[in-house]
């Protein structure tokens, strides 16, 4: 038997197609008025039966709605239709009649909504009914011989109808199961690429041969925004430009290989793709688009850089603690050879000036080599439990004994009972450094720094210092926290070295974001505990 769904269409079809020919039989009972003897009387009992049938196809509407196309329907809808195409045969001639028609309408109707014992009741009924008929009307004699002939044809026409019909119901039954099979083994299908491509993380897009989207997963929602969601049968190029350049250059190689391409997020910040795209073929290797997937990588590419950054550092480290250490000394004999002269010889003047030149040169090429010394080399730690109030406190008032900084309003926020282990003097270091970096990039009036500290997984924290200063350019944001780069030409390039060196060795994290003309804020990761650090 068919599935619900092919039943349903078969019912409303043959119920269609009942209503159509009552229709016509209702338009034509009165251009058949004139082949009736008793016309008035002939379109009344017509209009009857067609009445008839018109309520009760309503009633077979009804029930099919209520319980389905169920063995009782089945039987009451053949019964009646045979019934009332009798009654509309016996009213217009008998088996003479131009209705006769009616007949095989109604055993193919059963045919294709039953099976083959409602299409072999319905042939038994329409031909014991059409017999009954043709002996029960006055034959004359003279044409008798017709007549038989008339009713054997009828009768084997009836046969070869049933028969044809149960045929054809048989294959339409079989086709439509088929057919139902393959929809539900589609859907299947479909349901599992579905829930595939968007069970992977990396980005999906396929494309046809015109460049128009055809397919994307929900990692490509997220990875391009919500605007791919329009995408469907519309140009690449329109949501995704990138992604077109990526398949201009893949018809033009032919190879499939991994690219990287820069990329701007939905939030509008800057990252990294990667990329490989590939062609779609079908059954028969013939063509049927392109796809491209893709992964965000930016995360990626940043902890590379910061790899590379720190080994860098490591390398610049060893070689800055050789030079400090091969320069102190020579330093040392310099300034006090330069400070015996200008206090035990008579000097001029000018002789004196170069003489304080020289101490003062001297004394920042020590402070110089100490912050060597401490980014190539860190004093042995000890670790201890701080409170951040306290040390931040401490630091922001040894800020405000220095003169040269501008004016700031200096605001904190976090709670007073925080603590964590580290080594104070370090952490004092990290700080002076980051509030001087934020103090020396402040505007001459109206500066603002604000420092927010909290508990973060309750086991690490996380500390904000953030200004309102000239902020950084995008292309400086990855050289920071290199050593000797500055972008004060007074400046040694290694406040934030020596902060990034740190912060690293308690492991932990700093990140820096800005924006020019707004400000920058500087954010760091720390473990609460500091137990897995060596000493």
């Amino acid at each position: 038997m068919p599935s619900k769904n092919s039943n349903g269409r078969l019912f409303y079809c043959i119920t269609a197609g009942r209503l159509a020919i009552l229709v016509l039989l209702l338009c034509s009972t009165y251009l058949l008025s004139s082949y009736f003897a008793d016309a008035f009387g002939k379109v009344t009992q017509l209009s009857l039966i067609l009445g008839g049938a018109f309520f009760l196809t309503a009633v077979y509407i009804i029930w099919y709605k209520k319980m389905g196309l169920n063995k009782w329907l089945l039987y009451i809808q053949t019964l009646f239709d045979v019934i009332l195409v009798n009654l509309a045969v016996f009213w217009t001639g008998g088996p003479g009649s131009p209705l006769v028609f009616l007949y095989p309408v109604a055993i193919l109707t059963a045919c294709i909504l039953g099976s083959q014992k409602e299409g072999a009741a319905s042939t038994f009924l329409c031909i014991v009914s059409y017999a009954a008929l043709f002996w029960l009307c006055e034959i004359p004699e003279y044409g008798f011989s017709d007549a038989l002939f008339t009713f054997l044809i009828t009768m084997a026409s009836f046969n070869i109808i049933a028969s044809l019909g149960i045929v054809l119901a048989k294959r339409l039954h079989y086709t439509e199961k088929k057919l139902s099979d393959t929809r539900v083994d589609l859907r299947r299908m479909e349901e599992i690429h579905r829930h595939l491509a968007d069970s992977i993380q990396s980005g999906l897009i396929t494309v046809n041969e015109k460049g128009n989207i055809t397919f994307f997963n929900q990692a490509a929602i997220k990875i391009l925004g919500k605007k791919i969601i329009n995408g469907y049968g519309k140009p690449l190029q329109k949501f995704w430009p990138t992604g077109t350049q990526l398949l201009e250059n893949f018809r033009s190689g032919g190879e499939s290989k991994r690219q990287e391409v820069s990329h701007t997020n939905p939030h509008g910040l800057p990252g990294f793709l990667g990329t490989s795209t590939f062609l779609l073929k079908g059954y028969q290797e013939q063509h049927l688009g392109y796809g491209i997937i893709f992964q965000d990588i930016s995360e990626i590419k940043a902890r590379e850089e910061r790899l590379q950054r720190m080994d860098r550092l490591a390398a610049l480290g060893e070689m800055a603690a050789g030079l400090a250490h091969e320069i102190r000394n020579p330093l040392a004999s310099l300034s006090g050879a330069a400070q015996f002269l200008e206090e035990s010889a008579p000097l001029q003047p000018e002789e004196r000036r170069l003489l304080q030149i020289i101490s003062r040169e001297s004394d920042r090429l020590n402070d110089i080599t100490k912050s060597f010394l401490l980014y190539a080399k860190p004093e042995e730690k000890k670790i201890q439990n701080i409170s951040l109030l306290e040390e931040i406190e401490s630091v922001l008032s040894l800020m405000k004994q220095r003169k040269k900084l501008p004016q700031a309003d200096v605001k904190t926020d976090f709670p007073a009972n925080l603590q964590f282990e580290v080594d104070a003097s370090q952490f004092k270091q990290v700080l002076l450094n980051l509030l001087l970096n934020a103090y020396q990039a402040l505007p001459h009036a109206d500066g603002r720094i604000s420092i927010n500290g909290a508990a973060e997984g309750g086991d690490h924290l996380l500390l904000k210092i953030s200004d309102n200063g000239t902020g950084i350019r995008p292309e400086d944001l990855s050289r920071v926290f290199n050593p000797f780069f500055s972008t004060r030409p007074d400046g040694t390039g290694l406040g934030l070295a020596i902060v990034h060196r740190l912060v690293h060795e308690w492991n932990g994290d700093i990140t820096v974001d800005s924006e020019q003309g707004k400000g920058s804020t500087f954010t760091l990761h720390l473990p609460k505990r500091m137990k897995g650090i060596e000493n």
